[in-house]
């Protein structure tokens, strides 16, 4: 049976025995997942329903996730989520596996309300109250930030929004974009005010022969690491290649990567973040390979590295083909 069929199957399967009880706190075997919500980038529907896919056991979850009702919310790759209570607009990071809640600021000038699009990333634990909070908007060159033991949300401008379009990352407590079109890496790093700083010019390590393609920075292994996706033709639908570089920071290079050993990586190519993760720990049917989502699609996609195949796989025919996920991860020490 084809892996798509069998999704199919399962997903059938599953739909028949949903109920109404919270999935939460989650089982970590069923970690990493996809949340399906029909709002618009965190805004929660007012009833805190969601589907919940694990990509491990290719099974959905339970629609009732009370920890979402009544909030805005920003997923970050640390397996934490930003949480702003839209009436009393407190804020919070709150861990879907364990139900932790750590208090933030309260955002009284309405700084995190105004996002229209944004992605949000920790800097270190959450419990190291050096740890920034990091919002950056992806309408406005503009980033809001908060320090785990603060008292307050700042805003500030700055010039680096192309790059934080493209993608962000953070390793050893600072933030990391690539702008592919300076061949440059944006530093930004709070000390404890923001100070952003460029690399110098980088080869381009985007593959040759191809027409279109699209970078993404991540953190994997202690490394920074950039996922080149190539097209075919003009269509962004149809991802012909996936080239993978690390960087070496004595030489200033990329380094191109040809496996990924017993690691998978984990990217969402709409919002411009991911995570690696060890596929052993979590008893993923596949190593050395590439999860990722696009735009306009409800799909889990798998590129294989040593093939250089990618397999869809639909995570079930009653989700609406344009509802796009997002990767929900276990909670991860940085």
């Amino acid at each position: 049976m084809a892996d798509d069929e069998m999704d199919t199957r399962c997903e059938a399967e599953n739909l028949m025995g949903l109920t109404g009880v919270s999935p939460f706190p989650l089982d970590p075997s069923l970690a990493p997942l996809l949340l399906f919500d029909d709002q618009h980038d965190g805004e929660a529907t007012g009833d805190g329903t969601i589907f919940l896919y694990s990509i491990p056991k290719r099974q959905l979850l339970g629609r009732r996730a009370d920890g979402f009702g009544g909030h805005r919310y920003w997923l970050t790759p640390q397996g934490w989520a930003l949480m702003l209570h839209l009436e009393s607009h407190k804020s919070s990071l709150w861990n879907p596996s364990t139900l932790e809640r750590i208090s933030l600021p309260l955002d009284q000038e309405n700084l995190l309300q105004a996002v229209q699009s944004g992605r949000c990333l920790l800097s270190l634990k959450p419990t190291d109250p050096d740890c920034v909070v990091l919002v950056a908007d992806l309408a406005h060159p503009l980033i809001y930030y908060c320090h785990a033991g603060g008292n307050q949300w700042f805003e500030h401008e700055h010039e680096h929004g192309k790059s934080f379009k493209e993608g962000l990352t953070t390793l050893g407590g600072r933030f990391y974009a690539y702008n592919p079109c300076k061949r440059q890496i944006v530093t930004l790093e709070f000390s404890p005010y923001p100070e952003f700083s460029t690399s110098g010019k980088l080869e381009d390590p985007s593959p040759v022969g191809y027409t279109m393609f699209d970078c993404g920075i991540l953190e994997c292994r202690g490394e920074l690491f950039v996922l080149s996706f190539s097209y075919h033709g003009i269509s962004v639908r149809h991802v012909a290649r996936i080239v993978v570089h690390k960087l070496d920071v004595s030489k200033g290079a990329w380094l191109k990567v040809d496996t990924l050993g017993d690691m998978v990586i984990f990217y969402d190519s709409c919002r411009g973040y991911g995570a690696s993760l060890d596929a052993l720990q979590l008893a993923l049917r596949k190593r050395d390979c590439i999860y990722f989502l696009m735009s306009d699609d409800k799909a889990l996609y798998v590129y294989d590295m040593k093939r250089g195949t990618t397999a869809m796989h639909n995570p079930g025919p009653s989700l609406r083909d344009s509802l796009v996920p997002q990767f929900l991860f276990p909670s991860a020490s940085i």
